[in-house]
This record gives structure tokens, sequence and C-alpha cells, in this order.
């Protein structure tokens, strides 16, 4: 199987959790690449795994979102792009297509794991490669301060092929999203249930986009 990787946080080799998650991946067989925010410069040598989203220009147009691109956690970036001007949103998000649409180009994933339900979700979707969305506590309180970042969320969680949720709380508040919006049920199409795990290993990893290819040969 190969799989792509993408998290809302920093995607900074060598420590971060994509990269840890990606080298288990390949210690197991898998072709394992990362995608995500990255400080290291375009135009240095590339790094291996590694197809960053370079947001440091585009986010100094705007002090708040600079900050958290500078600080690099997943949840200071998903507040920020929260409440961005709508140009300014775009702006990002066509950097971060551009980035994935390389990515998958030059992985030709079966299937794209996205750590955090944010403003690359949707964009994974969009590959049409099936796609495995782990859901943190905070990220749907934070997707809902801003409801054009709201909507891109609801619609990437009712067309993940597979939903995850790091606690049993974040899993209520998924089906309570599926239940009250006019999105596609959560556990329809043949997805099945969400999934609570902390998806800290690559196994569970592995496991969770296994499922999503199912998924899609099952709704096919």
């Amino acid at each position: 199987m190969r799989i792509l990787l993408i998290d809302h946080g920093s995607c900074d080799p060598p420590a971060t959790r994509v990269h840890r998650h990606r080298r288990g991946l390949e210690a197991a067989g898998v072709v394992a690449a990362a995608c995500g925010p990255t400080s290291v410069p375009s135009l240095e040598v590339a790094t291996p795994g590694l197809h960053g989203i370079h947001l440091h220009d585009i986010a100094a147009a705007n002090r708040g979102f600079l900050d958290a691109v500078r600080q690099g956690g997943a949840g200071a970036l998903l507040a920020a792009t929260a409440i961005l001007p709508p140009r300014l949103l775009g702006l990002v998000r066509e950097t971060a297509r551009q980035a994935l649409a390389e990515a998958v180009d030059a992985v030709a994933p079966d299937a794209i794991l996205v750590l955090h339900a944010g403003i690359l979700a949707d964009l994974a979707i969009e590959t049409g490669v099936p796609v495995a969305l782990h859901v943190a506590g905070g990220d749907l309180a934070t997707a809902a301060a801003g409801p054009r970042v709201g909507d891109l969320v609801t619609a990437a969680i009712a067309s993940a092929e597979w939903l995850g949720a790091d606690s049993a709380s974040t899993r209520a508040a998924l089906e309570q999203a599926g239940r009250t919006s006019q999105a596609e049920p959560l556990l329809a199409g043949g997805r099945g249930p969400v999934v609570v795990t902390p998806l800290d290993t690559p196994d569970q990893v592995f496991q969770a986009c296994r499922a999503a290819v199912a998924a899609r040969r099952r709704r096919a």
C-alpha cells in the first residue's frame, strides 16, 4: 500500500508526528510520504518523504496567522485559519492545493490519512483518493468559529471513507454533527461507525487507511 500522510501541524523533519509514522510505515514495507506546513525553504535540497506546504510568505500579511505558522501547532493553525479574511484564506488554500496535488502525483497513494479536521481535509477529498480523517477534540469547535472553514470541515467529514476520533466525546460530537447537518449521514455509504483511536502507532495508521480503501470499494 502507498500512503500519503497529511498533518495540519508542522511537518518539519525529523521529529514531527507524520515523520514518525512515515518511518514506521516504511519499516513495515509500506510506501509513505508526508505533506503539510513546513518551515523548510522550498529552495533547499528536498527532504526525502516530505512535500511541504510553504505558508510563511502568505502568512506575512496577517500577524495572527504568521504567529500560528511559526508556532507550528495544529491547534494554533486551525484557530487562525478560522478567522482569516476570505482573500487570504483563498491564497492559503490554493497554495495547499498545489502542494497536495504535487504530492499525490509523486506518491500515487492508495489512501490519504489527514490528521485533524481542518482546511486540508476537503482538499484531500478533492484528489479522489480514499481519505481517512482523524479528528481531535478541539477541531470541531475551532472550525465552528469561522463559517467558511466550518462548511469545508463539515463537507470533508461527510465525504471521508474512514472517520476516527481521539476520544468518545469527540465521536459523540461527530455523530451529532452528522445528524444535525444537511451533509451525508455519517454512517451512510458503507463507511461504518466512527472509530475511537489515538492513532499513535504506524499500525493504527495503516489499519485506518486500509479501512478507507475497503469503504471506497463498498461504495463503488
